[in-house]
Formats: structure tokens, C-alpha cells, sequence
């Protein structure tokens, strides 16, 4: 069976199956803290969230399947505004990446490198909570190197990540 990774609809069962995926991973990644796992979901993954994401261009989800079968996947962000303050041109950034092995880890982070190269940007970063040993690892494997991010605003969850980033082209 051969997996791959590629952009995603947000149609209301998509948004369905992508809700409830993300709050099971975000409760086994904070263990016991249930409460948290289903604050984390509701504001990045929740069903109105994502049906808001559809007509924004610049917020897309890139799911792995394996054959038919949904199995993973990950929120692209390009916006300027989000992605502004980096000392880059054209930055890109990986907000989220829920999971359930590491090798849809790679795929994903492959084809966003992919994607970041085919529409010119110059830098990719990603948005890592500090619980996810397992991405933090791949991602250093991958030779993104971990940096300070500094934004405007401050979000209660944004002390409880760590961000990395890797210079493309």
C-alpha cells in the first residue's frame, strides 16, 4: 500500500474526520490533561475553524492517505501577516502537523518542502509544541534548526511551543 500526501477539501466530513483525529493525538500527546487537549482542538481544529479555513487561500490542509484512507495531515499557513517578522521573503509555515507515524511525519514535511520550492519561498518554519518529542526529532533530522519567534500578540499556548526552520531554495 502506498501512502501519499496531498491537498485536502474542507468539506464537512473531512472537517468531520480532522476534528476528531486532532483530538484524539492532542490527548495522548498531553498524556492526562483532557481539557487541554480539547481547548487545543477547538481552536485550531474544530469544525467551524476549518469550514473558516475554506475560502482562505492562504491556510491549506495537506493530508497523507494510504490508498483512500485518510491517515494524517497538516496546516499550511502562507499568510504575510502570520508569517511576517522572519528575515525572510517569502516565509511559509507549518502551524500543525497531528499524526500517526513517522514516516507520515516525513511524507508531510517532504511534500511541504515541495510545495514551499514549487511557489518560491525561501523558508519554511514550523510550529512545534514542546510535548512532541517525535516531530521535534524528525525535524531536527530534516536539518530545521530551532529559533526564537518572536510575535506581536501572545496566545496563552505559544509559551508551550518550540519553532524551527530550514532555508529553502
Amino acid at each position: 500500500m502506498s501512502k501519499t500526501a496531498k491537498f485536502v477539501l474542507i468539506l464537512l466530513e473531512n472537517a468531520n474526520w480532522i476534528e476528531n483525529q486532532a483530538l484524539q493525538f492532542y490527548t495522548q500527546l498531553f498524556k492526562d490533561a483532557e481539557s487541554s487537549a480539547k481547548k487545543y482542538t477547538e481552536e485550531n481544529f474544530s469544525i467551524q475553524k476549518l469550514m473558516k479555513i475554506q475560502n482562505d487561500f492562504s491556510v491549506e490542509i495537506v493530508m497523507v492517505y494510504e490508498d483512500e484512507t485518510p491517515k494524517s495531515f497538516m496546516k499550511l499557513n502562507s499568510s504575510r501577516l502570520y508569517n511576517q517578522n522572519l528575515n525572510a521573503n517569502k516565509p511559509i509555515c507549518i502551524t500543525d502537523i497531528v499524526y500517526s507515524s513517522p514516516d507520515e511525519i516525513k511524507l508531510l514535511i517532504n511534500r511541504a518542502e515541495e510545495i514551499g520550492i514549487q511557489r518560491k519561498h525561501d523558508l519554511i518554519w514550523v510550529k512545534a509544541l514542546k510535548e512532541d518529542l517525535i516531530l521535534i526529532e524528525i525535524l531536527e533530522a530534516f536539518d530545521f534548526k530551532k529559533f526564537t519567534f518572536q510575535k506581536e500578540e501572545t496566545d496563552a499556548m505559544s509559551e508551550n511551543h518550540h519553532y524551527f526552520k530550514k532555508k529553502l531554495l
